[in-house]
C-alpha cells in the first residue's frame, strides 16, 4: 500500500496552481487600472488631441496635393438660345415645357404667307428676265441683219459717189447730182456706224454672264433662292438634342430676327465645373480620374475624367484705361488663394439625372492608388451621404 503524499508537497503544488490561475486575472486587473488612469489623465487626452490634429494636418496637406477635393462644383451644359432667322408672327408651337427633342425636331412655325408671296413674285420675275434675255438675242439677230443691209446700201452709195465724182470732174453732170451722191454716201456710212453701235450695245448686254448664265437671270435666281430660304426659315428646328426649358412662346406672338424665342439645353454634352484653389492644381492635368458627388443625387459617387484645367480668371486680366493700376489691399493677413476652373466629363452621363446648375463636390486622384486615395474616398462618401440632409 503506497504511503500518502507529504503535506509540504501538497502545499507547494497548491501554491503553483493558484499562481497559474491568478496571473491572467491579475494582469487584467492591472491593465484595467492603467487604462482607467489614462482615461482620467489630462496629459493623455492632450496627447491624443495633438496626435489627431497632426494627422489631420498631414492628411490635409497630402490630400491637397494627391487627391484635391472641392465642394464648389456645379453642372454645366451648353444652353442654346433658339432664335428665328426671319421675323414674323408665330402660328404654331409644337413643343411643351420639359420636352426632350432630338436634333431636327420642328419647334415652332411662323406665318409663311408673305414669304410665299415673295417667292411667287420672283418666280414671275425670273420668267420675265429669261424672256428679256431671249428678246436681247432676237434684237441682236435683227440688228445684225439690219447691219448687213445697211452695209450693202453703204457699199452701193459709195460706188455711186465714185461714179458721180468721176463724171463731175469731167463736167458731164450737174453739181446737184454730185452733191446728192455725196450726201447719200455719208448718210449710209453713218447708218452703218450706228448699226455697229447697236450691235455692240446688245452684245455687251448679252455678254454680262456668270458661269455661262446671263447676269439678269442670275440676279433674279439669287433673289428667288433667298426668298425660298427665308420661307424655309419660317419653320424653326432644334439644332441639337436637348430639353425645352423656360418656354414662354405662344401662338400669335411676333418674333424678331435674331432674338431668342425659346431655350434649349444641349443634353448631348454635360460638364462638371469645379473651382479649385490654385495651390491644389500642381499635379492636376487632363485625363486624370475623378469622382463626383451631386446634391441632386445624394449618397452616390460618379466616375469622371478631367477634360481641361483653366488657364486664367478675370482678376488677372489687364485692360488699357489710361489710368494707374488699382492695387487692392488684402483684407486679411493671409489672403485666400485664387480659384481656377477645372472641367470634367462624366464617364456615363446617362447614369444620373443631370440639370444645369446642380451643385456638388469633386475629388481628383492624381495617383492610381495609395492610402490617401482610400481616405479621401471614404471622406467623400461621407459628404455624399450628408447631401441627404
Amino acid at each position: 500500500m503506497p504511503s500518502p503524499a507529504h503535506p509540504s508537497i501538497l502545499r507547494s503544488f497548491d501554491r503553483v496552481l493558484w499562481t497559474i490561475v491568478r496571473s491572467p486575472v491579475w494582469f487584467i486587473l492591472v491593465l484595467s487600472r492603467g487604462i482607467r488612469r489614462l482615461l482620467l489623465s489630462f496629459r493623455f487626452w492632450l496627447l491624443v488631441t495633438l496626435c489627431v490634429i497632426a494627422l489631420l494636418i498631414g492628411y490635409y496637406v497630402l490630400a491637397d496635393i494627391y487627391t484635391p477635393l472641392t465642394t464648389d462644383a456645379f453642372v454645366q451644359a451648353y444652353v442654346v438660345q433658339v432664335a428665328p432667322q426671319v421675323g414674323e408672327k408665330v402660328i404654331r408651337v409644337y413643343v411643351r415645357e420639359g420636352d426632350h427633342v432630338p436634333a431636327g425636331t420642328l419647334l415652332f412655325e411662323l406665318d409663311p404667307a408673305l414669304f410665299e408671296q415673295k417667292v411667287a413674285y420672283l418666280d414671275a420675275k425670273l420668267v420675265e428676265a429669261e424672256h428679256q434675255v431671249k428678246q436681247l438675242e432676237a434684237d441682236l439677230a435683227a440688228a445684225r441683219a439690219s447691219h448687213e443691209r445697211l452695209t450693202a446700201d453703204a457699199d452701193y452709195a459709195a460706188a455711186v459717189h465714185r461714179q458721180e465724182k468721176a463724171i463731175f470732174d469731167t463736167d458731164s453732170t450737174t453739181e446737184r447730182r454730185y452733191l446728192e451722191a455725196v450726201q447719200k454716201n455719208k448718210a449710209s456710212q453713218a447708218a452703218v456706224r450706228q448699226s455697229m453701235s447697236s450691235i455692240k450695245r446688245i452684245e455687251d448686254g448679252l455678254d454680262a454672264r456668270i458661269a455661262g448664265e446671263h447676269a439678269l437671270v442670275v440676279q433674279v435666281k439669287a433673289q428667288l433662292a433667298e426668298a425660298r430660304l427665308n420661307k424655309s426659315y419660317t419653320q424653326v428646328h432644334a439644332p441639337c438634342d436637348g430639353v425645352i426649358t423656360d418656354l414662354q412662346l405662344r401662338e400669335g406672338a411676333y418674333v424678331h430676327t435674331g432674338e431668342a424665342a425659346m431655350t434649349l439645353i444641349d443634353t448631348s454634352r454635360w460638364l462638371i465645373v469645379a473651382n479649385y484653389r490654385e495651390n491644389s492644381l500642381s499635379r492636376v492635368h487632363e485625363g486624370l480620374p475623378a469622382r463626383i458627388a451631386l446634391r441632386g443625387v445624394p449618397g452616390r459617387l460618379v466616375d469622371a475624367r478631367v477634360e481641361s484645367v483653366g488657364w486664367g480668371v478675370n482678376q488677372g486680366q489687364g485692360r488699357p484705361s489710361g489710368q494707374l493700376p488699382d492695387v487692392k489691399v488684402p483684407s486679411s493677413w493671409v489672403p485666400p488663394a485664387q480659384r481656377f476652373q477645372v472641367r470634367l466629363a462624366l464617364d456615363d452621363p446617362e447614369s444620373v439625372p443631370l440639370r444645369v446648375g446642380m451643385t456638388g463636390s469633386v475629388a481628383i486622384y492624381t495617383r492610381p492608388e495609395g492610402t490617401i486615395n482610400e481616405v479621401t474616398h471614404f471622406w467623400h462618401r461621407i459628404i455624399a451621404w450628408l447631401y441627404y440632409l
